[in-house]
């Protein structure tokens, strides 16, 4: 078959579409992986449609073929008259603040619902798609390029958490959020509690007449774009709630690599955490670095940000691929695929500690690296993206023979 794959600006996203362009041509298929940022939008739709193709794969809501038309109501995946394969990595709508905007793409999406299928990383995400019209839609794992084995050497870093946070809750600005005091405390709860499911306190929302008045006049038109529009404003929250939670260790030292919003150039409380033991390193360049640091530390945290409440997300995979040791929240999805989860996951931010401690214990080191290779060896040949192609050209073999009868 014959697909179309966007870059993208964004690393982590092209990381991940370059990965599938990769793989699907080991496969043996053709691939057209474009930059389509250059393009108006005549031109992209002129073009992708002069191309012939199977399928356009869309790996992340910023892809140009997911834009708004400028010059109509549509999407241009509307335009595009080739069949489509949405890949989400993040929840549905998280990139945006809009409740008309949310609406109508939901809409766009279902217009084309019998030329596309939806991958999805949070199960309820499915869910979502199915109640709108969109059939088409199935749960997706992560997957990683990663491939290094666990060594038995002295770890240079002691605990490390790559990715963006701020210092706290307390002072994180929840009115310019809108519903911002009730979705911080559903933040304060996923700090409390890190399995706490937060789509059910964003649905009571959406039925709270208060509430839907104070969100402005699009509120009580579409009750699923209200409740991604709440997700989206929730999200906002999981930057402060991951600083929040790490300030609460307190007895080892914690590098944190790219989590100064500002890289220094700003002083505001709310960026830094100002603590002895926590030190701020700059953001790593490119995924290999990222590799060499999951592998020289003695415990990688993960803490999910507040979009997903199942999923997990790609940085416990590549942490155990790179041979690293990752302390995780914990996630129901976890527990699925991982016969270790309990070992590795913390539910309360005092779990958590206790964690750090017995695992950073060198008397612990032969559970802490039995644990380690048990556990690569366990994903090592399930999270690959020879895996996740091999799982969606099965799931679209039905829409291709639907097409072919038609």
């Amino acid at each position: 078959m014959k697909f179309i794959i966007e870059s993208s600006s964004v690393p982590i996203y092209n990381r991940i579409a370059t990965a599938f362009a990769k793989t699907l041509m080991e496969f043996g298929h053709t691939v057209h992986f474009i930059d389509a940022s250059g393009f108006n939008e005549a031109d992209f739709v002129n073009t992708i449609n002069g191309i012939e193709i199977d399928y356009y794969i869309s790996t992340n809501e910023l892809n140009i073929v997911q834009k708004q038309s400028e010059l109509d109501d549509s999407f241009l995946f509307e335009k595009v008259q080739t069949k489509i394969i949405f890949i989400h990595h993040d929840n549905l709508f998280s990139a945006f603040h809009s409740i008309s905007f949310i609406a109508d793409k939901l809409q766009a999406l279902t217009n084309i619902s019998q030329r596309s299928y939806h991958f999805c990383l949070e199960a309820s995400n499915v869910d979502l798609l199915k109640s709108a019209g969109i059939p088409n839609a199935a749960k997706i794992n992560h997957a990683s390029e990663f491939t290094s084995a666990p060594i038995v050497t002295q770890s240079q870093l002691e605990v490390t958490f790559i990715g963006h946070l701020m210092s706290s809750l307390n002072l994180y600005p929840a009115d310019s959020v809108p519903g911002g005091q009730h979705l911080q405390v559903i933040a304060w709860n996923r700090f409390s509690q890190s399995s706490y499911a937060v789509q059910p306190d964003v649905e009571n929302l959406v039925h709270d007449p208060y509430v839907l008045a104070s969100l402005g006049p699009d509120a009580d038109k579409n009750p699923l774009a209200t409740q991604q529009f709440l997700m989206a404003g929730l999200n906002k929250f999981s930057s402060p709630m991951r600083g929040q939670l790490i300030s609460t260790i307190k007895n080892h030292r914690v590098d944190i690599f790219g989590g100064d919003l500002s890289y220094g150039r700003i002083k505001d409380p709310l960026l830094v955490l100002q603590q002895s033991n926590i030190h701020y390193q700059p953001a790593t360049q490119n995924y290999q670095d990222a590799c060499g640091i999951y592998q020289s530390s003695r415990i990688n945290l993960n803490i999910s940000s507040l979009q997903f409440d199942t999923a997990v997300n790609n940085r416990v995979l590549d942490v155990v691929l790179s041979g690293g040791f990752v302390l995780t929240d914990k996630r129901k999805d976890l527990f699925d695929i991982c016969s270790f989860a309990y070992e590795i996951s913390f539910e309360t931010p005092e779990e958590l500690n206790e964690k750090i401690s017995y695992y950073s214990d060198t008397a612990n080191n032969m559970r802490y690296l039995d644990l380690k290779v048990a556990i690569h060896e366990l994903f090592k040949s399930s999270f690959t993206y020879v895996n996740a192609i091999d799982h969606i050209l099965k799931r679209i073999a039905p829409l291709n023979d639907a097409n072919h009868l038609k």
